[in-house]
Parts: structure tokens; C-alpha cells; sequence
């Protein structure tokens, strides 16, 4: 079970159309220790009455900026869930509950260019990185908005060369692969001898088909990248799959995703497992 906090909306701010900021005051800040890496993220009471594909009634997001006494969200207000009907209607002295933090960034040593890819999902934790990065370290950023109204500064101490490109964020294609692809074509930064470390987050279905690109068309290596998929574009059918699943089939995905090794390694055996799942 999850260990959890309680904490009091102290702010919330409209960055955009589209996205929300919510302070977040926890009751006892000492007893919630964030993990330092840009993309950490928290379970979220939103009041939700049913599950999401992980099996949480909560949501979760990204903390975009720790503060003395909590932390801060970013939040994505797409589509009419749980999560974005909360953060819409959400006002200062609301109560909710979090978890503590968990991360998926991970840059090994001895990298070399830090390319971030993301859509507006991603913006936070992108954001996060490049606020906290030194100014030794070289990013390459590419942030897929529905529009470039949702485009915005990213301060950084780092060398960065941003792109923001428009498409997906469940209001079109997604042009996230297409551009990793374009990269890889007017550069060596997706070469396995360059040492990129790859972060990719965005839709769960696309953050499966970059998987496939990085390492069956550009060879890299785990270690190299860290992929993950941050939502589902058609939620209402990966939740109906799984609950059509048979016993045997929720037996075999419970055993193919082990401990002992990382999401990536893990993510070997799942994707192929998935397809033949239908999904």
C-alpha cells in the first residue's frame, strides 16, 4: 500500500488554455522526501470513482518544482476525467491526499546530449530538467503542443536547443516519432556510439512505437533511454481489454513485469506480449 500525505490546495494558477499550476501544502512537509530527478511524480486524490489502467482510484502527475512546504503541479487539462474535472474546479483550501514521489530519469555517467521528447504532458518534468540542469550538461528538446499557444520560455543554465512542434496531445497525429526520426537524419545524436540518454514521455501508444524506433531502427542500447508512456488516447478500450483478459493472461503480464529488473529490461518482454494481447 501506498504511503500517503495529506495537503491543502494553497494556489492555483492558469498558465495557458490549457494547463493549470496547483500548490500543493502538505500537513507535515518533513515526512514527504522528493526524490532530486526532474521527472518525479506523485499519486493525486482527485475523487475519482474508478480505476485508471494501473489500478488507482488516484491520478498522477508531475511535480513540476518542490517548495518549503510541498511541491507544485502541472497539469494537463485534456479531455473530461477525473483528473482534469478536479484541476479545472480545484481552489485554494481544497483538501486532497498524495503519495510519495517516484521517478523515471535516470542520466547514467558518462552521457552525452540529453534529448528530451514529450508532448504536453511531458512539459513539466521538461521543464523541471532544464531548470535544474548545470551548465555543462547539452540538451536537445523537442515538445509536441496542440498549438504553439501553449509554447513558453524554459529558462536553463544548460546549452539547449528547444523545437516545438505541433501535432498530437489527443487532438491530432502525433509527429513526436517523425521528428526523433528527423533528428537522427541530420545528426549522429541517435547513434549508440554518441552516448545520448533518450527521455521520452507522452501517449501510451506512441511512447510504445518510439520504443521500437530507438532500438530496432537506431540500435540503442538499455541504459540509453527511458520511455514511458504518460496516458491513453483511448482509455475506454485499454480498460476494457484488460478486463476481458483471462486469468491465466493477467497471470502472465503480473509475471513478466519482475523487480529485479528495470521497466526497460521489463518492457522487452511486455511489448511483444501486448500485441499479442490485441493491444
Amino acid at each position: 500500500m501506498e504511503t500517503v500525505h495529506d495537503a491543502t490546495v494553497a494556489r492555483v494558477e492558469r498558465l495557458s488554455e490549457r494547463m493549470v499550476r496547483i500548490s500543493l501544502a502538505l500537513d507535515e512537509p518533513s515526512a514527504w522526501v522528493t526524490t532530486g530527478r526532474p521527472d518525479e511524480f506523485v499519486h493525486v486524490e482527485v475523487g475519482a470513482d474508478t480505476l485508471d489502467p494501473d489500478g488507482h482510484s488516484s491520478r498522477h502527475y508531475t511535480v513540476s518544482a518542490v517548495t518549503p512546504d510541498g511541491f507544485e503541479l502541472e497539469i494537463f487539462l485534456h479531455g473530461d476525467g477525473p483528473g482534469a474535472t478536479w484541476a479545472r474546479a480545484v481552489v485554494a483550501g481544497d483538501r486532497t491526499r498524495v503519495s510519495d514521489p517516484k521517478a523515471y530519469y535516470g542520466v547514467p555517467a558518462g552521457s552525452g546530449v540529453r534529448i528530451l521528447a514529450g508532448d504536453l504532458t511531458a512539459l513539466p518534468a521538461i521543464a523541471r530538467a532544464l531548470a535544474e540542469a548545470h551548465a555543462d550538461e547539452v540538451f536537445r528538446v523537442i515538445v509536441e503542443v496542440p498549438s504553439m499557444d501553449d509554447a513558453r520560455d524554459l529558462p536553463t543554465a544548460a546549452s539547449a536547443r528547444i523545437d516545438w512542434v505541433v501535432g498530437g496531445n489527443g487532438q491530432g497525429a502525433s509527429v513526436l516519432r517523425d521528428a526523433l526520426t528527423g533528428l537522427a537524419q541530420d545528426s549522429d545524436l541517435l547513434d549508440p556510439e554518441s552516448l545520448s540518454y533518450v527521455w521520452v514521455a507522452c501517449e501510451s501508444v506512441h511512447s510504445r512505437r518510439i520504443r521500437q524506433l530507438l532500438r530496432r531502427e537506431f540500435s540503442l542500447v538499455l541504459g540509453q533511454y527511458r520511455i514511458v508512456g504518460y496516458w491513453h488516447a483511448d482509455l475506454e478500450r485499454a480498460l476494457r481489454v484488460w478486463e476481458e483478459a483471462s486469468d491465466e493472461q493477467k497471470a502472465q503480464y503480473a509475471a513478466l513485469w519482475r523487480e529485479d529488473r528495470s521497466d526497460e529490461e521489463n518492457w522487452l518482454e511486455l511489448e511483444p506480449f501486448l500485441q499479442r494481447m490485441g493491444v
